[in-house]
């Protein structure tokens, strides 16, 4: 798990199945963007960093294992995962500075990783980290807020925490944080934020071919699972749709209550035990229109981008 303060929200809980992230990310370079992206689905987690509109950094790591990918094959991993329509996106204004220390944040290494701060003598690791020189991070979260404290060659160079941008110099919300129930502890060596510094990603390589060669062989890929579906036997293709609709009811029920699920009992009937693509996006669609006659749209934006990731995972 990634764990980064929020920033300033620039966009919170987008599909990035529904947008052309090349050219999302070309109107983030023209604005001179700092900040960061952040790319959750439930086979892991990518970020990619913007620094005064250079991609300068990103980064990719499974929910299941430890090791990570950087720089193209992460982009070319985020990309899939966007596609595949089992992502959510949210986009987190920093300034500059912060974006750079971030980015070496992510690349340091760990010397103490999930400590419970209960048993940890914070004195004496302040003592330590000035007594080293360390150059690192200190970062103190719970299950809902995140603080980090830079530091170069021993001395605090600031701290942010949940919805902050610039670097602040007093560290009275860290030690909220790290007084709140359950509170853990990470310290992490760092390069400085220049040492860390990348060539502008998007400057090197263009993004389009890459987005669209990822998209045309999931494509590929995805026709192709549709064409075996055919050679299921009629009891497995009743099977599945019927885990199908005991997941879109679940969905439903927790995201607009008895009236989703009877709206998803309605529409499962009007879709083949083949479950198509076209039958799907027209059961997705409908099932928006629906929804937004009794909840908020973001409650159904919400919920049907939870559907679409359950009907990949279930495909």
């Amino acid at each position: 798990m990634i764990l980064l303060p929020k920033g300033s929200p620039v966009k919170e809980r987008v599909n990035p199945a529904r947008v052309n992230l090349p050219e999302a990310m070309d109107k983030l370079v023209d604005s001179q963007f700092s900040g960061y992206l952040r790319f959750d689905s439930p086979v892991g987690t990518g970020i990619i960093i913007f620094e005064n509109g250079h991609l300068i950094s990103a980064l990719m790591q499974d929910t299941d294992a430890e090791g990570r990918i950087i720089a193209y094959d992460a982009i070319s991993r985020i990309f899939e995962m966007s596609i595949l329509g089992n992502a959510v996106l949210n986009i987190y204004r920093l300034a500059s500075e912060v974006a750079m220390n971030i980015h070496a944040l992510l690349h340091g290494e760990y010397i103490y990783h999930g400590q419970d701060i209960k048993l940890i003598d914070i004195k004496g690791l302040l003592g330590r980290i000035s007594h080293d020189r360390l150059t690192g991070c200190l970062r103190i979260y719970t299950e809902d807020q995140v603080a980090l404290i830079f530091y170069e060659e021993g001395h605090a160079l600031g701290f942010i925490h949940e919805g902050s941008i610039e670097l602040e110099t007093t560290a009275d919300i860290a030690a909220s944080v790290a007084l709140q129930p359950g509170a853990q502890l990470d310290l992490l060596s760092t390069v400085t934020a220049e040492g860390t510094r990348m060539a502008d990603l998007m400057a090197s390589a263009d993004l389009g071919p890459m987005w669209e060669k990822a998209r045309n062989r999931l494509l590929s890929e995805r026709k192709k699972r549709e064409a075996k579906s055919g050679e299921l036997s009629d009891r497995e293709l009743d099977m599945r749709r019927d885990r199908f609709l005991v997941l879109m009811r679940g969905i439903a029920e927790r995201h607009i209550g008895q009236f989703g699920v009877t709206q998803v009992e309605k529409l499962v009937k009007k879709v083949s035990t083949v479950l198509s693509v076209g039958e799907l996006d027209q059961f997705f669609l409908e099932m928006s229109k629906a929804g937004k006659m009794v909840a908020a749209v973001e409650v159904v934006q919400q919920m049907v981008d939870e559907m679409r990731r359950g009907a990949n995972a279930l495909l």
